[in-house]
């Protein structure tokens, strides 16, 4: 009887000239985001507009390691944009930069770890790394400045399995303690971390490791920091509100969950008609379609596959790869709804490595055995999906060049995306692209009547661009939604006070922006306004007191003090 033939290399090194074309190729393929520029989504909050990058002042690194940020624990993210705003102040190429070279590390990580866990084959593990860095749904994690998050906990998570294979081959507790501090290091990037010890017990099942007390006692260190971060990453979501913000039903939610490992399987084997925000799927009724219903078959389905695998020594990778991708993506599975999107392209970064391996082996374990021609077929084929994962990655980057053209990509292809339409106009006003701005508002409140922010964003264009009748109806109609909406408070108090006359209702709608915020300077200002314009002097002095107790040096409260004077003595 024949022997079956293993696979095997002559060339057993690390560092080679296919590694070499690999980080070229991770590189060129997002060459383009380093023309991009930032994107109103998250970058203001993160980088624009954060005071907690511009200094290492050891007052500041208690604030970044004691606060939840944008709904995440993850100081070493703030940390890093601390270190680009020092080297590149605001340039977005600097940022984007930093976020390629990270890409660039990554792809080689990933080859290396695969590298080490085969057997020193480089086939396999470049073939790996290369659907790793040129894949089309990563582009949203390098492109997006923001998503720092990802490039960087990926470092640490890879660098970890990289150190636990080290200990699993010298047995040298100095590299289960680097295991366990690059662990921790990707724990402060991001949440998704967490899934790493499961990792673990995945590469001992690869490596035929015998299950015994030893390999679980090892790995308690790992879930007891998986537990507690959990737990923080938990709070952190509900300090910001973004547990299921679109109130979605949680039995119905339970079937979203199954429908995006479907969206995120397709996805990872045809990555066309990709969008920044993919919206929960209802019919126009806004009823969950029928089809979400059938969506757990795909976890029976992938569970035979499972289970008729595992114990194959020669398919042992396709349960390693499919428990590699279901373990990895699980905590960002909707099955309690964190944000309003459904999926998202960033939270693939690490799990389809999974998917990739099962192709990557499948492949160099089936070309032995075709024939010449077969071969060259097979080598044919495989080079031009290469071509086009390459190319649609690169024109994706395009995609992601600024604001306006993210936000028209997502509304091309999701018409009823209401962040979409917000976001965008935000951009036009800033801009002064008023009609168009004012273009997505009018379809957002089309979409969506009940949404203030809609309503509240057109008083603002309105009240800028001098049309105050539709700004003050739109203030009122942005509060008949939300009488909780301060600011609409404040801005139709100054409309009511500075051009209709209308005193009375300023002083009321600056008392309640008032109550939320006592100590604001300008709203005490206006309100000493109203009341002067109305005659009551007395009050408005008062307001001029507090606003100079606030403010000593307010121009705009002394002058009114002595306008003050000059009629009432």
């Amino acid at each position: 009887m024949a022997s079956k033939k293993k696979i095997t290399l002559k060339d057993e090194s690390l560092l080679n000239w296919k590694i070499i074309l690999l980080l070229m190729l991770s590189f060129i393929a997002f060459f383009p985001t380093l023309k991009n520029d930032f994107v109103n989504w998250d970058d203001i909050v993160y980088i624009m507009n954060n005071d907690m990058i511009t200094t290492f002042s050891w007052n500041n690194l208690g604030r970044i390691f004691s606060t939840y940020f944008m709904g995440n624990y993850h100081p070493f993210i703030i940390l890093s944009f601390a270190f680009d705003y020092h080297l590149f102040i605001l340039s977005p190429h600097g940022y984007h930069f930093h976020n390629l070279l990270l890409h660039v590390l990554n792809s080689f990580l990933v080859y290396t770890f695969f590298f080490h866990l085969l057997k020193k084959n480089v086939n396999i593990a470049v073939t790996i790394a290369l659907l790793f860095a040129i894949h089309p749904m990563h582009v949203e994690s390098v492109a997006w400045v923001s998503e720092r998050k990802d490039v960087l906990y990926t470092a640490y998570f890879f660098l970890s399995l990289i150190s636990y294979l080290l200990y699993l081959r010298k047995g040298k507790t100095s590299f289960f303690l680097l295991t366990l501090l690059f662990f921790v290091f990707s724990l402060l990037s991001k949440a998704q971390a967490v899934t790493l010890p499961l990792v673990l017990f995945l590469v001992d099942y690869f490596l035929s490791r015998k299950f015994e007390w030893k390999i679980v006692l090892e790995k308690i260190p790992f879930l007891i920091l998986s537990v507690i971060f959990g737990i923080v990453a938990v709070y952190a979501q509900k300090a910001n509100s973004f547990i299921n913000p679109s109130g979605i039903p949680l039995f119905e939610s339970l079937f979203y969950a199954p429908y995006g490992i479907c969206v995120y399987l397709a996805k990872f084997l045809f990555p066309c008609y990709q969008t920044a925000f993919y919206i929960y799927p209802l019919t126009l009724q806004g009823a969950v379609p029928f089809y979400i219903f059938f969506s757990p078959v795909i976890f029976i389905a992938l569970a035979l596959v499972i289970w008729k695998t595992w114990k194959n020594d020669q398919d042992k990778y396709v349960t390693f790869g499919l428990l590699f991708f279901l373990t990895t993506i699980f905590p960002v599975l909707q099955f309690l709804p964190v944000g309003p999107a459904l999926i998202a392209e960033r939270y693939t970064y690490i799990p389809y490595i999974g998917l990739a391996a099962i192709i990557a082996i499948f492949f160099w374990k089936k070309r032995p055995a075709l024939t010449v021609q077969g071969k060259r077929i097979l080598d044919a084929a495989s080079a031009l999906l290469i071509v086009v994962l390459f190319l649609l990655t690169w024109n994706r980057n395009l995609v992601w060049k600024d604001s306006v053209s993210l936000w028209t990509d997502v509304i091309e292809k999701s018409p009823r995306c209401i962040p979409a339409r917000i976001n965008r106009a935000f951009i036009y006003n800033e801009n002064k692209q008023y009609e168009e701005a004012l273009g997505d508002l009018t379809e957002g409140a089309r979409l969506d009547s009940t949404d203030f922010t809609f309503y509240k964003n057109k008083g603002i264009i309105y009240d800028h661009i001098g049309k105050y009748d539709l700004a003050l109806a739109n203030y009122s109609k942005a509060l008949k939604y939300n009488n909780e909406e301060y600011k609409c408070h404040l801005l139709r108090g100054i409309l009511y006070t500075d051009k209709f006359a209308r005193y009375d209702s300023g002083i009321a709608d600056f008392k309640k922006y008032l109550t939320h915020s006592p100590n604001d300077p300008d709203a005490n200002f206006n309100l000493g306004v109203a009341n002067y314009k109305k005659g009551n002097y007395d009050s408005a002095r008062a307001c001029c007191l507090k606003v100079l107790k606030l403010d000593h040096d307010n121009a705009q409260a002394q002058q009114l003090i002595k306008n003050i004077d000059l009629v009432k003595p």
